[in-house]
C-alpha cells in the first residue's frame, strides 16, 4: 500500500475581486509615493496630544545610592579590619568575604596573614607541649 500526497491544483478561497464595493471615490489617481487620509484621520490629527509626564528628578535618588555605597564599602572595610585583628590576636575563627578578596588581590596583606597564622599555630602547639609537660613534671 502507497501514500499518495495530496495535491490540489486549484488556488483557495479564489474569488472575483468587486471593484466597486473595495475601492474608494478619487477624482485623482493615487501613485505609489500618494498618501491619501480620510475625513477622520484628518480630524483625529488635529486633535490635541496627550501631554507626557515630565521626567522624575533623580537626583535625590542618585545621592541616596552613592550614600548606601559609601556605607556598605565602610563596612566591608571594617569587616577586613576586624578579620586582620582577629588573625594578629589568634583569636580567628575564619575570615568573611571581603576580607578573603582582598587577601587574594594583596599579596603583602596575604603573606602577612600566613606568616602570623604560622606563628599562632607554633604557639598553640608550644602551648600544648607545655600543658602535657606539666602533667608530666607533677607525677615525676
Amino acid at each position: 500500500m502507497q501514500i499518495q500526497a495530496y495535491r490540489n491544483t486549484a488556488a483557495p478561497y479564489q474569488q472575483p475581486a468587486t471593484t466597486a464595493a473595495t475601492s474608494t471615490a478619487s477624482a485623482t489617481p493615487a501613485s505609489a509615493s500618494t498618501v491619501t487620509l480620510s475625513n477622520a484621520a484628518k480630524q483625529l490629527s488635529q486633535v490635541d496630544p496627550i501631554p507626557q509626564p515630565h521626567a522624575p528628578d533623580l537626583s535625590k535618588v542618585k545621592a541616596g545610592v552613592e550614600q548606601y555605597a559609601h556605607i556598605q564599602a565602610t563596612k566591608m572595610k571594617y569587616q577586613v579590619a576586624s578579620d586582620m585583628v582577629n588573625i594578629a590576636m589568634g583569636t580567628n575563627d575564619g575570615i568573611s568575604a571581603p576580607t578573603a578578596y582582598y587577601l587574594s588581590h594583596n599579596d603583602s596583606a596575604r603573606a602577612a596573614t600566613v606568616g602570623q597564622m604560622a606563628n599562632q599555630q607554633q604557639v598553640n602547639t608550644l602551648q600544648a607541649y607545655v600543658d602535657a609537660s606539666e602533667s608530666i613534671n607533677e607525677w615525676a
